[in-house]
């Protein structure tokens, strides 16, 4: 039986409009989804578990009057529970880890309608910019299947790009939601710390916000509106007025990276050019910090985090973890977690705090940061993995238990992935909202993402913003190589 053959057309707030008005059922668009998951999905690896009964009994029963309803979703395998399906974060570790109720942000996805009907994949504990963990496989980017959609949210980017939901739910603890939309050619928004609930993980880890992956910029408002207590009539509904003239800092250089590749220095060019036909106020311009200091305690905080998360394993499934139980590189970051004295997590909360002053005294001048989300394209799948010769290093060093050497060497690996994901993790440490949009394709079609960034709370402001750059340049129409849909692929 079929599903509903106009699915294209429309995003989210588009369907759930059909649906209201009665034009096509939830169990419709429900059906058109699972088609198209079975399509896609052998080629991409994105979905990684299924929910398809659950999801037809909620597609009819679902309130036809909910802002989101009947919108089919999918579920990162991280973070928040979804209940009857496993929760493994992408690790063997907790494969068999079925939680029997919702999370709190899950509860109100499907308050608003919503029906998740599957899980996505993740790298092991989101810990990396790229999607490859060893219990599942490397999930594929639809522009290219030889690259990385990004990470962590990178299953769930990889389905929402091919067509086949129009959001999907996301995390972002270092920009887990950006490089992912960047990647895909999608709309990445990490909210403003706070606004949207964050259920109890593991470790508590103030990086973290939750969200979505979207087509549309007004999809990603909806969403916004359907979870948190919306100011001032909700963030959709402000969309409709554009913002007033603008100062915009434009930082080109990679401020945890050391070079930005000519496609991306090209795409930044294009938009800074666009905001200024805006008529926005454009300039140089770039917060005074030490992202090397920067990196340095973020790399302290993942470590102590992944070393609770392992030591959550008691907790969670009965037993202790052992080094079997996760990936090399997870291992041994938790290895690093357990030399971390006190001393080293107070350093690194007193930076944390400092780039928390140091950006929103920066937003006191300007009103938005606008520059690449990543320092190069998709990465090659398989290419920023572990080397022999690293393995084998940072075996020597566990052996030898130096701390000294262990946080030494395990900043210098860490380096290969803040090169790649340059421009996001300092608004995780600052707690403000940045954006990336899809404003640009490389010379062989590959998307490159442009983030936008603005003082904690103005996530209404980026929203506006963006969808007047949405309404100045359309990205809706392209269409990826890899498209869920039986119609044939749109010309740019």
């Amino acid at each position: 039986m079929g599903g509903f053959s106009e699915y294209d057309d429309y995003d989210a707030v588009g369907l759930a409009g059909l649906v209201r008005k009665r034009d096509v059922s939830a169990a419709e668009l429900l059906r058109e989804a699972i088609e198209r998951c079975d399509r896609a999905n052998p080629k991409l690896n994105a979905v990684i578990y299924r929910l398809d009964g659950e999801a037809e009994r909620a597609a009819a029963s679902v309130d036809a009057d909910r802002p989101l309803a009947g919108v089919p979703f999918l579920v990162k395998d991280i973070g928040p529970a979804l209940a009857g399906a496993p929760l493994t974060s992408g690790s063997r570790l907790f494969a068999n880890n079925v939680p029997k109720e919702d999370g709190e942000i899950i509860k109100r996805f499907k308050a608003a309608g919503l029906i998740p009907f599957g899980k996505t994949n993740v790298p092991e504990i989101g810990l990396l910019p790229y999607t490859e963990p060893e219990l599942f496989g490397p999930c594929r980017n639809p522009w290219n299947l030889n690259r990385t959609p990004g990470g962590s949210s990178g299953g769930s980017a990889s389905a929402v790009a091919a067509g086949i939901v129009p959001l999907a739910h996301g995390s972002d603890g270092g920009g887990s939601l950006r490089i992912p939309a960047s990647c895909c050619g999608l709309v990445g928004l990490k909210p403003s710390r706070g606004l949207n609930p964050l259920d109890t993980p593991a470790v508590s880890d103030v990086f973290v916000v939750e969200h979505v992956l979207s087509r549309s910029v007004r999809d990603s408002a909806a969403a916004l509106d359907a979870v948190c207590n919306a100011p001032n009539g909700g963030f959709l509904a402000a969309l409709e007025t554009p913002p007033q003239p603008l100062k915009v800092a434009v930082v080109r250089s990679a401020m945890f990276g050391s070079m930005v590749a000519p496609e991306v220095k090209a795409a930044l060019e294009s938009a800074a050019r666009l905001m200024e036909e805006l008529g926005h106020r454009v300039e140089d311009a770039e917060p005074e910090a030490d992202y090397s200091e920067f990196a340095a305690a973020f790399l302290t905080r993942d470590a102590a985090a992944t070393k609770q998360i392992l030591d959550s394993a008691v907790r969670i499934v009965g037993r202790k973890a052992s080094r079997g139980d996760v990936e090399f590189a997870t291992w041994m970051l938790a290895a690093a977690g357990g030399v971390i004295s006190e001393a080293d997590e107070a350093w690194a909360q007193a930076i944390i705090a400092k780039a928390t002053r140091t950006f929103a005294e920066f937003f006191e001048k300007y009103d938005v940061i606008l520059s690449p989300v990543l320092s190069a394209l998709p990465l090659r799948i398989g290419e920023n993995s572990l080397t022999a010769v690293e393995k084998i290093t940072l075996r020597t060093v566990e052996g030898i238990g130096s701390p000294w050497l262990m946080k030494a060497l395990l900043r210098a690996v860490a380096a290969k992935s803040f090169a790649f994901a340059a421009f996001t993790p300092q608004y995780n440490m600052s707690g403000q909202p940045a954006i990336s949009l899809p404003l640009a394709w490389s010379p062989d079609g590959l998307p490159i993402g442009i983030q936008f960034a603005a003082k904690h709370g103005a996530d209404g402001l980026l929203l506006r913003l963006t969808r007047q750059l949405e309404l100045a340049q359309p990205w809706a129409r392209r269409r990826p190589p890899v498209w869920a849909g039986e119609s044939a692929r749109e010309a740019a």
